[in-house]
């Protein structure tokens, strides 16, 4: 039997900063005619409540316009959820229990089965099913799009978030640097993965998504998302590192190509040419520019130069808080048809690719430009003779 429970909250400790969001965001929504919204992603539920939900079975948090908010949390959950999060009101669901259902309930309790509601339809939570039972259950209910009311306020990050980035962007370099200096001919890709996580995780980072080291090897530098295979490295050999650390998970993710022995000199030649492009589209970061122009740069100097003869794919993206499933904000993407403008204090992944060589930077846009939160020199890493 589910039973309505009142969290005792210390109001000295409760998340100040998230509480902050949640009113801007219920007088969003009551200014664009919501009588109430259920928030159901991982993110907005840890960006404006303090919670992180799994995925394991539904969760969510209903709000109303006049700026009250009721949990829906799964049993087991409801400890971390009275621990992190300032809500205090919530009913609690056993495994067998439909939490479908329990919503369908909350809803009618609070007076919203005759209300305009606002869910998030591009939520990783919400399934087609779902939202239908929802719907049929509540038949007098109407039912919108909260669109991207809280991917824009996430877009602009706070000077809390600010530092939690350069925290992890800190921590990637410093796992970058463990992994380079774990380079030896015969080592096995797992056993540089392996450095690279015990470096990060000893240093502060607490991933829960994506993967924290991704490694590719000889061919396999191709491979940006591959699995490692117990391949073992063999002197010349290019060898991609990406890391992406997170730190309460504000994620800040580092590339550089690595090698034991001295450089081949076209590799060289390749890893020098990137960071001359992606040097110049730095010039055009900051407020105001627009996204599309910034990937021009980039993209057609990889093509003129004949180093791609296509680049399918954008040449960076947002980043914040980051919750499982989704690895990175691909609402702000770097690509030929983006219009969006930069504003200050956004946080983006810029990177460049060639011949199985390349490069990134984790960036914040300032007033005038933009400030790099990570710091590895941007030389093609090597170690040995």
């Amino acid at each position: 039997m589910n039973e309505t429970r009142t969290a005792q909250v210390d109001d000295n400790n409760a998340d100040t900063e998230a509480r902050t969001r949640f009113n801007r965001f219920v007088a969003t929504i009551r200014d664009q005619g919501f009588d109430a919204a259920i928030l159901d992603s991982a993110d907005s539920l840890k960006y404006l409540t303090g919670y992180s939900a799994t995925a394991v079975m539904y969760q969510c948090v209903i709000v109303t316009s006049d700026g009250d908010a009721y949990g829906i949390v799964r049993e087991i959950d409801a400890p971390v959820f009275e621990a992190v999060s300032w809500i205090t009101n919530f009913v609690t669901y056993v495994d067998w229990d439909d939490p479908v259902d329990l919503v369908v309930h909350s809803l009618r309790n609070l007076g919203l089965e005759a209300s305009t509601v606002g869910q998030e339809f591009g939520a990783n939570f919400l399934t087609v099913r779902d939202y239908s039972r929802i719907r049929e259950a509540l038949p007098t209910a109407r039912f919108s799009d909260l669109g991207d009311i809280v991917i824009e306020m996430r877009a602009i990050k706070s000077e809390a978030e600010i530092e939690l980035h350069r925290r992890a962007g800190a921590i990637a370099d410093l796992a970058m640097a463990a992994t380079v200096d774990a380079l030896a001919v015969g080592v096995s890709d797992f056993e540089l993965v392996a450095t690279g996580y015990q470096a990060a995780l000893q240093a502060g980072a607490d991933n829960n998504a994506p993967r924290l080291v991704l490694l590719g090897m000889g061919s396999r530098s191709t491979h940006f998302h591959a699995g490692v295979t117990g391949g073992r490295l063999e002197a010349g050999q290019p060898v991609h590192i990406e890391l992406l650390p997170q730190v309460n998970g504000y994620s800040s993710r580092l590339m550089r190509p690595a090698v034991y022995g001295p450089v081949p000199g076209n590799l060289q030649t390749t890893f020098d040419r990137l960071v001359e492009i992606q040097d110049r589209q730095f010039e055009q970061l900051r407020p105001g520019a627009v996204a599309k122009d910034v990937d021009r740069v980039g993209r057609n100097a990889l093509i003129d130069s004949r180093l791609r003869d296509v680049v399918p794919n954008n040449t960076g993206y947002g980043l914040g808080l980051i919750s499982a499933p989704k690895p990175g904000d691909f609402n702000h993407l770097f690509t030929p048809g983006s219009e969006w403008e930069l504003k200050e204090n956004m946080v983006f992944h810029m990177y460049l690719s060639a011949s199985g060589i390349s490069v990134s930077e984790t960036v914040r846009i300032t007033s005038e430009g933009y400030e790099p939160l990570t710091r590895t020199n941007r030389t093609f890493l090597t170690k040995g003779d």
